[in-house]
């Protein structure tokens, strides 16, 4: 408890405090005190409006648990849903194994034909005699 000693009474000068008000933390006399829910007050108002305040934070933590609440429920759903995709898509490679393998080495092969096509024609583009190509291909090697 915060010291007393030489502290009077908010509103009895004449009167040394006993305690603090639980709210503002005034000093208050054995007379003044007005007890609620086992705090004491210098006022009605001072309990009224530490009632509130406690309201206001029960309601703050209640939301900020259901928030938390939804946050986990999305992510498990997010993560069952890729659960299903991966199997999905594991049971359709399964079932089509040599089709799927097939589309992979021609998606490749046009790949890198297309690199091939591209690397082609920045060399045609670029002068053999060019000081930055010599330079390029003098990193490169």
């Amino acid at each position: 408890m915060a010291d007393l000693s030489g502290s009077v009474c908010l509103n009895h000068p004449d009167t040394p405090a006993v305690t603090r008000c639980a709210n503002c933390s005034k000093p208050i006399c054995k007379q003044c005190i007005v007890s609620r829910n086992g705090s004491n007050y210098c006022s009605e108002t001072c309990a009224k409006n530490a009632a509130e305040t406690v309201g206001q934070v029960n309601r703050t933590l209640e939301e900020r648990r259901r928030t938390g609440a939804k946050t986990r429920l999305r992510a498990i759903m997010l993560l069952i849903i890729i659960v299903i995709i991966a199997a999905a898509a594991s049971w359709y490679y399964k079932q089509n194994k040599s089709d799927v393998d097939r589309l992979m080495r021609e998606t490749g092969t046009k790949i890198e034909k297309n690199v091939q096509e591209t690397k082609a024609t920045i060399q045609q583009g670029v002068p053999t005699s060019s000081q930055y190509k010599r330079n390029r291909e003098a990193m490169v090697e």
